[in-house]
């Protein structure tokens, strides 16, 4: 399926946030996920579906001081 993550357009296989994070290597990282315009909460990140032509946005959170 053909998403847009950060703005570029990726195929993937992935089918819930979940598995899209799997499949970046971004499970465990500080992060947070936009999925259309709205914040998908931690908890739900298997539970969110993914669907052709979604616009996710992941954002890094950075530490510091």
């Amino acid at each position: 399926m053909k998403i847009s993550v950060n703005g570029k357009e990726k195929v993937c296989k992935a089918s819930s946030v979940k598995e899209l994070l799997e499949e970046l290597l971004l499970v465990d990282k500080p992060i947070v996920v936009v999925l259309n315009g709205n914040i998908v909460s931690v908890k739900d990140y298997p539970e969110i579906k993914l669907s052709e032509n979604d616009k996710v946005e992941i954002i890094t959170v950075v530490g510091g001081g």
